[in-house]
């Protein structure tokens, strides 16, 4: 099984759209097959003329300049200090002497034009629509969309005339460099201090720990203001959490033996034909190859190193010995095994770390549960650093390499703990893949509308990022409840069909108890975003409620929308498990070492790469990229001739008493505790590959 890869993949789906001249407004001079560059296209003006419709979150494509001071101009929501309901306390300034590094992060030149493109390319009705950017316009995206050269050199000399010493960076958006606290605080006229927090860490055990933060609004150049959409390492509690609970975890917390579920080894939880044939899939796989994501690649967001035998283990088992899809480890910033030098985690210099071995092993497994015929996985990862550097740099690397149809990411922080620096660097890759037809997936996370319990603490309702990103699809979690389908390989989908998953129904925001619950039996995801407007594509029945918010509430103009999540979902109950092995190394800290074998786990960290899975075999049936299936998904959602429970199974609460996810309520259509619902594979699948 060849691993390790350095060089660049082609993708193995050799039908897959390009960006063709013929189109009708003379889009690009040339045929992507010629293998010429591009050398002159008006995303802007072709993608209106083909009726694209711009998304522009006003909180951070365009937000409002403050009042210049000195010559400087302070930056909106730049403030890092924790909030006093984080529980976090003031220790004094942080030390002068100590070595940080931090992010200019530019804007695009052409945000609106960007965005234009990015929807008209995945928009059904978009006469441009699939005609994707290919790997031979690999230098497009930077030459048009990327940040403006003269800004960008003006943030390196602003850096370097502050004594700050400049770093190489892997996202083009993002200037780095380093430097003392003193000449941070010179630079960006601010001021750092330090924090005792109670931080949850990749293995989901809490640890007290001394961060740091600025604690008045960052300022650069006024002649720079306008190009900057953030600055980032002035904190430094941007540390990714994973989103699982397992079985055993979930038992621990409640006091009860570890339940017996499904078809796995030992009644460890759902096996693939169980999880196809619940949710519809038995029909494509009856195909052969085409059918079950042959042709095709994949990629898992990564953050721990993981045992690849394990993986191996889990294919033969299901398979068959001939069962070796081949997988390639993609390492960035050295990887979390071998970490740069300079990149602190909690704290300290990052050493080789796998405790978040179980997430990597269960992405993994779950996308080729759904997808055994994927042609190439590759396994994306970084450093968990404490700054977000490894995080940055890994979905630019994911974007710039081009070479996977599916992204699935099981980790991520709220909102609040990512700041708009990372929000915003994120945001430029998310788009990158965009246009090039990359779906990506993000898990809702596993504390129910209260996404920063895992982080800073914060206890009122947050959206994660980067699930609440408008170009990323958000996945939530629902339950079986009490169905068990135990041995029988293939089940139909239940009769009593499926809640959101809230273990019985504990998760609220009533007191500290049952936000305890929340964090430690787990609740599905979803949220009103404080950051983004709503995307022209997020439209249709329940989707502006009595739980919606505009406006102000996401730096929106008046009357208009903010960003919900998730938009649809899968099982996510660790009481409804999916089947797991996982051994790791007792001689690291792999937290599968604590649950050698078999064992279940749950959270919405399996129904994203569930979903991906899943949307690859979109591509694996009709030779092209899917793109951002968000555009498709809500619109099979509207569709006027065929009914919505053709696709998706609505979550609605009905006859439940688990009916919310600790604040907002399951209603009919869709709703933000489940998104639109869940999927019915193969019709879902056929129509999105019309």
């Amino acid at each position: 099984m060849p691993r390790n890869l350095t060089g660049r993949v082609v993708s193995s789906l050799g039908r897959r759209r390009a960006v063709y001249g013929a189109v009708a407004f003379g889009l690009i001079a040339v045929l992507a097959a010629s293998g010429l560059a591009v050398r002159s296209f008006n995303a802007n003006a072709h993608a209106s003329a083909c009726g694209g419709a711009a998304t522009l979150p006003a909180g951070i494509a365009n937000p409002p300049a403050l009042p210049a001071i000195g010559g400087t101009a302070a930056l909106p929501n730049s403030i890092g200090a924790p909030d006093k309901a984080s529980h976090a306390h003031v220790i004094g300034q942080h030390a002068a002497g100590s070595s940080m590094t931090v992010n200019i992060v530019l804007r695009s030149r052409d945000e609106a034009g960007l965005m234009r493109l990015a929807d008209a390319l995945n928009n059904p009705s978009s006469c441009l629509y699939q005609h994707f950017l290919t790997q031979s316009h690999e230098t497009y995206f930077a030459q048009h969309f990327g940040p403006n050269p003269a800004a960008a050199n003006a943030a390196r000399k602003f850096l370097a005339s502050s004594g700050l010493s400049l770093a190489p960076s892997q996202n083009m958006f993002a200037i780095r460099a380093t430097g003392t606290t003193a000449q941070v605080e010179r630079a960006f006229h601010t001021s750092i201090s330090d924090y005792s927090v109670a931080r949850t860490q990749a293995n989901h055990t809490t640890k007290n720990s001394i961060v740091f933060a600025n604690t008045s609004a960052a300022q650069v150049p006024a002649s720079l203001a306008s190009n900057v959409a953030g600055i980032s390492g002035l904190t430094n509690y941007v540390h990714a959490h994973s989103n699982y609970i397992t079985a055993k975890q979930g038992a621990q917390a409640a006091g009860k033996p570890v339940p017996h579920y499904g078809a796995g080894p030992g009644g460890s939880g759902l096996v693939p034909s169980q999880l196809r044939s619940i949710y519809s899939a038995d029909g494509l796989y009856a195909l052969g190859p085409s059918g079950r994501g042959g042709h095709t690649n994949l990629a898992v967001f990564e953050l721990s190193g993981y045992t690849l035998a394990d993986i191996q283990q889990y294919e033969h088992t299901f398979f068959g010995s001939a069962e070796n899809v081949w997988i390639t480890d993609v390492n960035i910033d050295g990887g979390p095994v071998t970490p740069n030098a300079g990149l602190t985690c909690f704290g300290n210099p990052c050493t080789p770390d796998y405790s978040g071995d179980i997430e990597v092993e269960a992405d993994v497994e779950t996308q080729i549960a759904i997808a055994p015929a994927v042609s190439h996985l590759f396994v994306y990862n970084a450093p968990n650093d404490d700054l977000g550097i490894g995080l940055l740099d890994e979905y630019a690397r994911i974007a710039s390499d081009n070479n996977v149809d599916a992204i699935s990411s099981s980790w991520g922080l709220c909102e609040g703990d990512a700041g708009l620096g990372i929000i915003y660097a994120e945001q430029q890759s998310f788009l990158q893949m965009a246009i090039q037809g990359q779906s990506m997936f993000s898990a809702a996370g596993d504390t129910g509308a209260f996404g920063c319990l895992r982080g800073s603490g914060f206890p009122g309702a947050m959206a994660g990022d980067p699930t609440s990103q408008p170009y990323v699809v958000g996945v939530g979690g629902t339950s079986f409840g009490l169905w068990d389908p135990g041995t029988n390989a293939h089940p139909a989908y239940p009769s009593s069909g499926e809640t959101v998953w809230n273990v019985q129904d504990l998760c609220s925001d009533a007191n500290s108890e049952t936000l305890f619950f929340c964090e430690f039996f787990g609740a599905g995801g979803g949220a009103v975003s404080h950051v983004w407007g709503m995307p022209a594509y997020q439209a249709g029945n329940g989707v502006v409620s009595s739980f919606s918010q505009s406006g102000g509430y996401c730096s929106q103009a008046t009357g208009v929308s903010c960003r919900e999540t998730p938009d649809v979902s899968a099982n996510a109950d660790e009481f409804t498990p999916y089947a797991e092995y996982c051994t790791g190394n007792p001689a690291t800290n792999s937290s599968c070492a604590s649950f050698p074998g078999w064992f279940g786990i749950g959270g919405t960290s399996l129904a994203a790469p569930f979903w991906s899975g899943l949307i690859d075999l979109v591509a694996s049936r009709t030779g092209n990229r899917t793109g951002f299936v968000n555009w498709g998904l809500y619109r099979l959602f509207n569709h006027y001739s065929n009914p919505y429970g053709n696709y998706f199974h609505d979550i609605t609460g009905a006859n439940s008493t688990v009916n919310n996810n600790g604040f907002y309520p399951t209603t009919p259509n869709y709703d933000i505790a489940t998104g639109i619902g869940s999927p019915r594979i193969t019709g879902l699948v056929r129509a999105l590959g019309r």
